[in-house]
C-alpha cells in the first residue's frame, strides 16, 4: 500500500509566523536583505592578495612611445613594447569600512617584474643610430582603494573614487644584467617616471573592471543558488547597499518565479530597524517563504511516498479492507532548524499536532473518520519524525547540490519573527568560489 503525502511543513518552520506588519516601518519592494559585518568582510579579505596578483596579470599595457632631447646628443626617441608581468608577490592587505570614504583596502609590498622590448634612436648632425633590445621593470609599491557599491538596473554599480599607487622602487634595467651604456643611464631616469604614470593608470583600471566583475559574478552566484529546476528566487537589487563602519547591507527583490510565471507576493514585512546576530545575516520576509511553498508544492517538490511495513500494519490492525488509496493531509508544528557538520538539523518543540483536513480518492469511498484515525496511529506511532527526517535529508541534499558546504558554516542560527524570518551564521571563506571565478577570469575579460 502506498500513501502519499503533501508535505507543506518543509518550510512550515520558516512560514509559522502572522503575515500582519505595518507598512510605514518596512523596506518597500523588497523581499530579502543581506548584510555581511565587518568581520566577514575581514575573512574575504584573507584572499585579497590573489584578487590582486590576478588583476596584475589580467593587465594589459599599452605601448609607451616618447622623445626627449639630451644635451649633446640631440633627439632621443624611444618605445616599450609588449610590457608584461613576469613575476609578483603580495605581503598583505587590510580593510576597513567607512560611511563616507566606502569599503577601504590597503594593500602593502606589492612586488612585480615586467619585462618587454625597448627600441630608442638617437640623431644629431653627426649620426644617427637605431637599437632594439630587452628591459626589466623591478617595482615595489603599496596600493590604497576606496570602493563604492550603488545601484544600477538592478545590479552591483562599483566605483573607485581613489586609487593609489606608491611605488616604493621602480627600477628600469636595461640588457638585463649586462652593463648599460653611458648614453641608456642618460635617459633612463626619464623612461622610468613616464613608467610609473603608465603603470598607476592602467593597474588602477584594471582594478576597476576586477571590482566590477567580482561584484556581477557574486550577484549572479547568489542567484543561481537560490534557484533549482524551474523554480528561481530573483535576487535583484532595489536600492543602493547600504554602507556603514560595521556593516554592508543589500536589499534584494525576492519575487518567485515558476515556469517563467512570476508568483504572486505581497509587499515585504522586514522592518527597517534590524540587528545582525552574526557575521553574515539574511532577513527573509514571509511571502517569499510562502511563494517558494507555493512553486514547490506544484513542482511536486513536497510529495513523499511512505511504503513502510509497520503503516501496513497500522492499516490492517484498523479492521479496514480498504483498497490502496491516495490521502493528503496537513499537520503543523513548530520545528526548530540548525546547520551544523553540513547537516539540516530539525528537532521539533513539541509533538503535539492536527489533522485539518483529510483528502482522499474520490473514486474509493473511505470514512473521514476511519481516515484520522489511521492517520493519528501513523504519527503517535513516530510518523512525525520520519517526516522530518524526510525533510532534513530534502534540504540537505539541496544545500549540498548548491556548494554551501564550501563556506565552512559555523553557529548558525534561525529565528521567526512576525512577518519574516532571520538567518545568521560565521562562515570560512569559499575557496573554491574565488578559484571558479580566477579560472574563468581571462575568457570573462575577453568577452
Amino acid at each position: 500500500m502506498f500513501l502519499w503525502v503533501q508535505l507543506s511543513p518543509v518550510f512550515a518552520f520558516l512560514a509559522a509566523v502572522s503575515t500582519s506588519y505595518d507598512p510605514a516601518s518596512t523596506i518597500p519592494n523588497t523581499g530579502i536583505v543581506c548584510r555581511f559585518t565587518k568581520e566577514a568582510g575581514l575573512v574575504f579579505n584573507q584572499e585579497t592578495s590573489d584578487v590582486i596578483q590576478a588583476t596584475f596579470r589580467h593587465a594589459s599595457f599599452p605601448d609607451i612611445e616618447g622623445e626627449t632631447s639630451i644635451l649633446l646628443l640631440g633627439s632621443v626617441s624611444y618605445s616599450f613594447k609588449n610590457l608584461q608581468i613576469n613575476n609578483m608577490s603580495v605581503e598583505r592587505s587590510d580593510v576597513d569600512l567607512s560611511n563616507e570614504k566606502g569599503i577601504l583596502i590597503a594593500i602593502q609590498d606589492v612586488a612585480a617584474a615586467f619585462e618587454g622590448t625597448m627600441e630608442y634612436a638617437y640623431s644629431n648632425w653627426l649620426l644617427h643610430l637605431n637599437h632594439s633590445l630587452e628591459f626589466e621593470i623591478h617595482s615595489q609599491t603599496d596600493v590604497n582603494l576606496a570602493v563604492m557599491l550603488a545601484y544600477d538596473n538592478g545590479r552591483f554599480a562599483v566605483t573607485i573614487p581613489d586609487c593609489q599607487l606608491n611605488f616604493d622602487k621602480l627600477t628600469l634595467k636595461i640588457q638585463r644584467d649586462k652593463e648599460a651604456n653611458w648614453i641608456q643611464k642618460l635617459f633612463t631616469d626619464f623612461v622610468s617616471f613616464t613608467l610609473r604614470h603608465i603603470v598607476k593608470g592602467q593597474i588602477c583600471a584594471e582594478i576597476h573592471k576586477m571590482a566590477n566583475l567580482l561584484a556581477d559574478f557574486t550577484l549572479d552566484q547568489a542567484g543561481l543558488f537560490v534557484q533549482d529546476g524551474e523554480i528561481a528566487t530573483s535576487v535583484k537589487l532595489t536600492s543602493d547597499p547600504v554602507l556603514t563602519s560595521g556593516y554592508i547591507e543589500s536589499r534584494h527583490e525576492g519575487s518567485v518565479s515558476y515556469k517563467n510565471s512570476t508568483v504572486f507576493q505581497k509587499p515585504s514585512a522586514i522592518p527597517v530597524e534590524r540587528r545582525e546576530i552574526r557575521m553574515f545575516n539574511l532577513w527573509v520576509s514571509e511571502p517569499v517563504i510562502n511563494s517558494l511553498l507555493f512553486a514547490a508544492h506544484h513542482d511536486n517538490r513536497l510529495t513523499l511516498i511512505l511504503s513502510d511495513g509497520h503503516l501496513l500494519k497500522l492499516f490492517e490492525d484498523g479492521g479496514s479492507k480498504i483498497e490502496s488509496n491516495l490521502l493528503q493531509q496537513d499537520s503543523e508544528t513548530i520545528v526548530h532548524t540548525s546547520y551544523a557538520d553540513s547537516k539540516i538539523h530539525l528537532r521539533p518543540s513539541s509533538h503535539h499536532w492536527s489533522i485539518k483536513v483529510v483528502r482522499s480518492n474520490p473514486a474509493i469511498a473511505l470514512d473521514e473518520s476511519k481516515v484520522k484515525h489511521y492517520l493519528e496511529a501513523f504519527f503517535a506511532a513516530g510518523g512525525l519524525e520520519k517526516i522530518i527526517s524526510y525533510i532534513e535529508f530534502y534540504i540537505t541534499a539541496l544545500l549540498h547540490k548548491k556548494g554551501l558546504r564550501y563556506f565552512n558554516i559555523t553557529n548558525s542560527v534561525m529565528e521567526t519573527y512576525e512577518g519574516y524570518v532571520t538567518i545568521g551564521t560565521d562562515f570560512g571563506f569559499p575557496r573554491q568560489l574565488l578559484e571558479n571565478f580566477l579560472r574563468n577570469l581571462a575568457p570573462i575579460i575577453r568577452t
